[in-house]
């Protein structure tokens, strides 16, 4: 897949162009080039622009899974931005709003208390942990947080 068409969509502000050609194609498949618009690994240079995007797309139509994308895109993709990981809790805790009984979020807004910066306390980690665990007794990632493990 030849990322440059995407990349100058992009970078010439043509987001109604660029959702058209996003949401032709699997939400996985979108994923996979909104990160790679994101970051440059070959070059390593970040790609802001990508959050404007996809704002763009939440004003259309907010969605539990673009949040959650954005959450993983600011806490994962772009972590060496200063505050982006806080940008990223936000994010994932709105996907939550949205989506209250998807566990995989809640596992996943886990990893914000584990990062050096902690933007999620350890009060509101315990008590996801809990949740998950109602839902998900196996859970590794939540019995590791309240110590069960």
């Amino acid at each position: 897949m030849e990322i440059s068409i995407y990349i100058d969509l992009l970078n010439g502000l043509e987001f109604d162009k660029l959702e058209q050609k996003l949401m032709e194609m699997p939400f996985n498949v979108m994923e996979d080039i909104i990160n790679r618009l994101a970051y440059d690994s070959v070059k390593e240079e970040s790609n802001l622009l990508v959050y404007t995007f996809l704002y763009y797309l939440l004003c259309k139509h907010e969605t539990s899974e673009l949040h959650f994308l954005i959450s993983k895109l600011m806490g994962v993709t772009l972590n060496h931005i200063r505050n982006a990981e806080s940008i990223g809790l936000y994010h994932g805790l709105q996907a939550s709003r949205l989506d209250p009984d998807n566990i995989d979020i809640l596992e996943y807004l886990l990893y914000y208390n584990q990062i050096p910066e902690k933007p999620l306390s350890d009060k509101i980690a315990i008590s996801f942990a809990k949740q998950i665990i109602d839902k998900r007794p196996q859970s590794v990632a939540a019995k590791m947080r309240i110590g069960l493990f």
